[in-house]
């Protein structure tokens, strides 16, 4: 076991090398190898195409078959293009980030910094998980000190590969998922702005269980939370890629009444993040097992997962 580990960690730092080296190739080359690599996957990553086409089916249900297999495909495109992308949005200077990245209605963002410099008030911004989710941090941690929740990786490689290039700009804090929200808290109420993705199922504790594209799903209320724990403004950030590189768009600010229920917040966010995927279908992250914690009494969505 310690062998094989040892092998597999060997093999990825060179795969990583690889793709260092890719990033130095003209973008429309980097951009068309992207494409090749999702279409690959595509074919050969089974699992994670069911996975994809599972949720589609699930949250478009009237929609033809065949368009629904044209989207996975464009999908599995989409996420070769966002990894290959990777290789030069944790190398490059940040003058090229400013180039290709662009953010549209960074006022609202503005806005927010100068409320919490006279008021106190803290930030939130809510990035929801498109494809694009890496290159919109990248981009924010110019604009502002960022702290973020971080899942560790089972290869050491690909860990220290992922924590290098999170943490390249205006010293993040990367809070280890199995430190739970309480540090990220402490560093919201201290002026630290929190880059924030809970559009996940992370599982029966602590969630609502809530229509998502008409599928009942689990939602953690954690960003209604934290937001009521440090007095936050809640800022929605979607990052899209485009043919230059990456599009951020800022929304207006997210209320959640403290007097209202987690349901009704939770309800309000599925809806947002509904009319921002009808918007670019193609890239969210169907490939998350969106719906595997069902309601009691309810057949399981997918099928289990093979031990190895």
């Amino acid at each position: 076991m310690i062998m094989r580990r040892r092998i597999v960690d060997y093999s990825v730092r060179w795969a990583l090398r690889l793709g260092w080296l890719i990033s130095f190739l003209p973008f429309k080359v980097q951009r068309g190898l992207g494409k090749w690599l999702g279409a690959g996957l595509y074919h050969l990553a089974a699992p994670r195409r069911f996975v994809v086409e599972k949720n589609l089916e699930l949250c478009f249900p009237s929609t033809a078959r065949s368009y629904r297999r044209r989207l996975a495909k464009q999908f599995f495109r989409n996420v070769g293009v966002a990894f290959i992308d990777l290789f030069w949005l944790w190398r490059v200077n940040a003058e090229t980030l400013l180039r290709r990245i662009e953010i549209k209605n960074i006022d609202i963002f503005l806005r927010a910094k100068s409320l919490r410099l006279s008021e106190g008030k803290s930030i939130i911004v809510f990035a929801p998980h498109f494809l694009g989710l890496d290159a919109g941090g990248a981009r924010l941690q110019l604009e502002d000190r960022l702290v973020c929740m971080y899942s560790k990786q089972a290869i050491a490689a690909i860990d220290e590969w992922i924590f290098k290039g999170r943490g390249r700009f205006n010293q993040p804090i990367l809070v280890s998922r199995s430190e739970g929200i309480a540090r990220l808290a402490r560093a919201v109420r201290q002026g630290v702005t929190a880059h924030f993705s809970p559009d996940m199922d992370l599982g029966r504790q602590g969630a609502v269980f809530l229509p998502f594209f008409g599928v009942t799903s689990a939602t953690q209320p954690s960003l209604i939370r934290l937001a009521h724990l440090t007095d936050a403004i809640v800022i929605p950030m979607v990052t899209r890629i485009t043919a230059i590189g990456y599009d951020i768009e800022f929304f207006d600010a997210l209320e959640f009444p403290e007097k209202e229920s987690l349901e009704q917040g939770v309800a309000r966010l599925h809806q947002f993040l509904e009319q921002r995927i009808l918007e670019t279908p193609d890239q969210y992250l169907w490939a998350h097992r969106r719906f595997k914690t069902r309601p009691d009494g309810e057949a399981a969505v997918y099928p289990p997962k093979k031990r190895r």
